[in-house]
C-alpha cells in the first residue's frame, strides 16, 4: 500500500462520516444555509466598513 492509497482511504472515511448517516433536510441543508448567511454578514460588514475604504469600495469622509 503506497502514500496515495492511505490518503484515499482517509478520504473516504471522513467523507462516509460526515455525509454517511446525515440527513439531507435536517442536517446538511440548514448547515449550508447558516454557513451562507454567516458569509453574507462578513461580505456585508467589509463592504461598508474600514475594509470597504481602503480598497477604495466606499468614498472617504
Amino acid at each position: 500500500m503506497n502514500f496515495a492509497d492511505n490518503w484515499a482511504r482517509v478520504f473516504v472515511v471522513i467523507t462516509f462520516l460526515t455525509f454517511g448517516e446525515a440527513q439531507i433536510i435536517g442536517g446538511i441543508v440548514p448547515n449550508l444555509i447558516a454557513f451562507s448567511l454567516f458569509l453574507g454578514a462578513i461580505g456585508y460588514f467589509a463592504a461598508t466598513g474600514k475594509m470597504a475604504e481602503m480598497f477604495g469600495w466606499k468614498n472617504k469622509k
